[in-house]
């Protein structure tokens, strides 16, 4: 497991004596999951059996992520998620990409070098249980 360590470029005559923070790749996965259920129409990953999307549980599962930390402060990011159908799977990826990029930084001080993007299915939309009387 890669790590990176970060050090605030605040006072540099200080810094040896404050230290310094190391991000795992698993706690960047974990924010970088939670920054996805921030994502409007985004929902969990479909599983997959011999090539075929099984459905996840739930929408509001949380979508798949691996983060590789390197050495330099940067994170590589792999994602996979569903969309709600019919919103663009382009646009929502897109507006999920930059949501990542912004604000893994802002929450670790790692810049996000790549977010690579897999649209595991496409789901119904959220519809209101019918009840018949």
């Amino acid at each position: 497991m890669d790590t990176a360590t970060t050090t605030s470029a605040e006072a540099e005559t200080g810094a040896a004596q404050r230290g310094s923070t190391t991000i795992s790749d698993r706690t960047v996965e974990r924010i970088a999951a939670r920054v996805l259920t921030e994502v409007e129409h985004v929902g969990g990953a479909a599983g997959r059996v011999l090539g075929i999307a099984v459905p996840a549980g739930h929408a509001d599962d949380s979508a798949r992520v691996t983060a590789k930390v390197s050495s330099d402060s940067g994170a590589a990011l792999d994602v996979r998620l569903s969309v709600a159908y019919p919103n663009s799977v382009a646009h929502t990826t897109e507006n999920a990409r930059a949501r990542l990029v912004r604000r893994v930084a802002d929450l670790t001080g790692l810049t996000v070098t790549r977010v690579d993007i897999t649209v595991t299915s496409l789901r119904a939309p959220d519809s209101p249980t019918r009840r018949v009387r």
